[in-house]
């Protein structure tokens, strides 16, 4: 069972809404809703950050060229959570946002099983800023993974599974948009049949994690980058 601490903390919240205005004026102004900073995933998901982990995001933004590059690059760019999660700690929050909501819920999905290491291992870390494309890939759709990998190129990295469920459940419970409503992307995370893990769908009753595709060409299913910014001294 997984459950993640979601207590709200007033003076919390208060202290990040000071941190935002001092700080992010800048990201805000470039990428407009596509910059997601600490306090509004601490309102939107009931999850609290301390006064030192905000002091540390608010001075470890990408600098202004970063941020108008991620902005040309279609990314929008979130905070990460203030403790590390895995996809089941990250589907704890709010479980409406996946399609399987868990055996809580009597509903329990393939990933649920204690054989698929991927979903209790692979995780988003704690303090970091990551930016994702809100769109799969550019040419990646109805390509093999192999193809996929060869169009993900440094800087950027395809992500795990938690680090795509957090960026988009987040995008979701901020602004209430689903992003890959009827497209899925590959993430860099494998099954136990080694096969990759996929996610999407979201207009379907929630975000679906598959990974049955192997590494087939498939015409709605294409590959997600992200770029990671890891904060100093924390």
């Amino acid at each position: 069972m997984h459950r993640v601490s979601q207590r709200k903390d007033t003076k919390m919240v208060s202290n990040s809404i000071m941190s935002d205005s001092s700080d992010y004026t800048e990201a805000r102004s470039i990428l407009g809703k596509d910059f997601i900073s600490a306090d509004q995933i601490a309102t939107a998901r009931g999850l609290t950050y301390t006064e030192d982990q905000l002091i540390v995001l608010g001075k470890s933004l990408p600098e202004k060229a970063m941020l108008a590059s991620l902005s040309t690059a279609g990314m929008f760019l979130t905070a990460g959570p203030p403790m590390s999660m895995s996809i089941l700690d990250i589907r704890a929050l709010n479980t409406d946002y996946f399609y399987s909501k868990g055996p809580d819920k009597g509903d329990s999905g393939w990933y649920d099983e204690a054989s698929e290491n991927f979903s209790h291992n692979d995780k988003i870390e704690t303090l970091i800023w990551i930016a994702l494309r809100k769109e799969p890939v550019e040419n990646s759709l109805n390509k093999t993974w192999s193809d996929q990998q060869l169009l993900v190129a440094d800087p950027m990295i395809v992500p795990n599974v938690a680090e795509a469920t957090w960026g988009l459940t987040t995008y979701k419970a901020v602004h209430d948009i689903y992003l890959l409503d009827k497209l899925y992307v590959r993430t860099s995370s494998l099954g136990s049949i080694s096969y990759g893990v996929s996610v999407g769908g979201s207009g379907n009753g929630g975000l679906s994690v598959g990974h049955s595709w192997g590494n087939r060409q498939v015409p709605h299913l294409g590959v997600l980058a992200a770029q990671k910014f890891r904060v100093l001294n924390h």
